[in-house]
């Protein structure tokens, strides 16, 4: 009675400890100088700046203002312009297979082999909603302004709907900018509670 209590004790202590966490993917672009400095944030001529636009801003006016760059007023001509956008992709359905010990069709299923721990795969059809973040930086407002970072983060993590997602996509988006130039990475995010 004792090694059952004690294995299901050890279980549950194993569960307890791990986190939750979003997968992202963030490629950057930027040159070798990208220094802090003043900037505002401007929404997209076609994305009309809601209530989620203008929490996501504030999200990336505090990450850069962390960094050591300054907010300024809209019609400082010196400051960067910052340009956010975000959004879905149509949804990806893939299939993925998991170990089983059980047979998925009764106890006279294939076997592998005799001495495999997992010796059947079920195979189950998940539809993922693809969601991404852009950010770009340029030195000016005009649209031939030389870029000075440009960077998209995504995740397939999140349900359907792109806000409770956005904060991590953000995150992910300047957790060690600027980041290698031209790679990219992919991060593990720790969920906040």
């Amino acid at each position: 009675m004792r090694v059952v209590v004690f294995a299901l004790v050890l279980l549950l202590s194993a569960c307890a400890g791990q986190n939750p966490v979003i997968q992202v993917e963030s490629t950057r672009f930027h040159p070798a100088d990208v220094t802090p400095r003043s900037f505002v944030v401007l929404p997209p001529a076609d994305q009309a700046p809601d209530s989620l636009f203008a929490a996501t801003a504030d999200q990336v006016v505090t990450a850069l203002g962390a960094l050591g760059w300054r907010q300024s007023d809209a019609d400082d001509r010196r400051a960067a312009v910052v340009r956010l956008r975000y959004g879905t992709d149509a949804p990806v359905q893939e299939t993925v297979l998991s170990p089983s010990a059980l047979p998925p069709m009764g106890m006279w299923g294939y076997r592998r082999n005799w001495n495999d721990p997992f010796p059947y795969w079920e195979a189950q059809r998940v539809v993922h909603v693809p969601k991404w973040f852009s950010l770009t930086i340029a030195d000016g407002d005009d649209s031939r302004a030389p870029l000075l970072f440009e960077g998209r983060v995504t995740s397939r993590r999140g349900g359907t709907e792109i806000g409770p997602i956005l904060p991590y996509l953000v995150r992910g988006m300047f957790d060690g900018f600027p980041g290698p130039n031209g790679g990219t990475e992919q991060k593990a995010l720790s969920v906040q509670p």
